[in-house]
């Protein structure tokens, strides 16, 4: 999931930090923090209020994060606020950071649901958005610095958390933690971050992502070399393909569908490993450029999340099509994605699934991105029933 592409700004995270309205608040948290240090208060997360119409919630380490208002969205690489959904943070150590996150009831993406449960993707992206407030935030990383993403996993627990109570926002923290950090000429290149997300106290999600930093000059200079290769000027007209209903992928808004109908190409479609025979399904990408959520700001590419969908919903229709699995409302439980190229909007992209491997209570599927012949991307996705007692 790549982060390049967001709206550049001139103004330091810092100096965002200092302006904002919560500035007092985090002081404050902080402050609390240290107390609870030095007097080795322990416990779980508790809430200040009763389940999710919580202002606060105090973690285990002591810490006290609140619900009130977002960070600010440049922060959260975010152009609107109705798409921010980190609300607060506070660093435990050196490398541990705590972050409070609340997702919108009525938002057209995650709330565009047939089920009474709220869509776990829709808090990895709560966990997305996390990793970059701690970036600029802690590690004095600048907002117009391009970062790739290059791996995302995230595997959740048990479903009935998720449960949807028809009157309170989903919202919880998340603890993070960083390693393996590698420096280049005394500035940071690559890092993993390794967190977990709990509702009402409990864990009920971790993920883990591998980050690369470029100069701007450098990723200039990648992504003119790339586009070169790929001779984007050549590329024959095309007809971008329609999307399939939106039951189809368990979904009501056909504009929240990214993937088009299944067409059988002529020739054999080659994965990473094994090789697809002949007349292997393709899923065509379906792009809407002006979409609020997947494109909230512009891209030079493809970007990363939308790129997850497609895997999730051309997932549900192998599935499904196979008989692995009953029904297109399921949830995606577990995700191991990896980016090895970026797409290009110049040119069609096209998803492969190989066969569902059912798992007890679940299936997985893997599937690949292709363009221009190439995989560019893959993603292994665990769909599991919801739970309807």
């Amino acid at each position: 999931m790549t982060a390049a592409g967001v709206t550049p700004t001139s103004t330091s995270a810092a100096a965002i930090d200092q302006r904002s309205p919560a500035a007092n608040h985090r002081r404050r948290i902080r402050r609390r923090h240290h107390r609870a240090c030095r007097t080795g208060r322990t416990g779980r997360t508790t809430d200040r209020t009763e389940g999710q119409d919580a202002m606060t919630a105090i973690h285990s380490s002591g810490v006290e994060l609140g619900f009130e208002q977002t960070v600010p969205r440049a922060t959260a690489h975010r152009r609107a606020v109705g798409e921010v959904f980190v609300t607060d943070s506070a660093r435990l150590s050196d490398d541990e950071f705590l972050l409070a996150w609340q997702i919108p009831r009525a938002h057209s993406l995650w709330g565009d649901r047939t089920v009474p449960h709220h869509d776990p993707f829709s808090i990895a992206e709560a966990a997305r958005q996390g990793s970059f407030v701690v970036v600029h935030r802690y590690l004095d990383i600048p907002l117009d610095l391009p970062f790739t993403l290059r791996r995302f996993d995230f595997r959740v627990g048990a479903l009935e958390p998720f449960r949807d109570d028809g009157r309170a926002p989903l919202q919880g923290l998340l603890r993070y933690r960083i390693s393996d950090r590698e420096f280049r000429g005394g500035e940071l290149g690559t890092m993993t971050l390794t967190g977990t997300l709990e509702i009402g106290g409990a864990p009920v999600m971790t993920v883990s992502g591998d980050t690369v930093f470029l100069s701007r000059a450098d990723y200039e200079a990648l992504r003119a070399f790339q586009r070169a290769r790929k001779h984007l000027a050549d590329i024959p007209p095309w007809k971008p393909a329609a999307p399939v209903d939106p039951a189809a992928v368990g979904r009501r808004d056909r504009r929240n569908v990214v993937v088009g109908e299944p067409t059988e190409p002529a020739e054999p479609v080659v994965l990473a490993e094994p090789v697809a025979p002949a007349g292997q399904v393709r899923y065509p990408l379906v792009i809407d450029r002006a979409h609020p959520s997947y494109f909230d700001h512009d891209y030079d590419h493809v970007p990363g999340p939308f790129i997850v969908e497609g895997f999730r919903q051309t997932a549900l229709l192998s599935a499904t099509a196979e008989g692995a699995l009953l029904s297109p409302v399921a949830a995606m439980t577990g995700l191991r994605t990896t980016f090895s190229g970026y797409g290009e909007f110049e040119g069609p992209l096209e998803y492969v699934a190989e066969p569902a491997v059912r798992r007890p209570g679940a299936v997985e599927v893997r599937v690949g991105l292709r363009q221009f012949g190439t995989e560019i991307a893959e993603g292994r996705i665990e769909l599991s029933p919801y739970p309807y007692a």
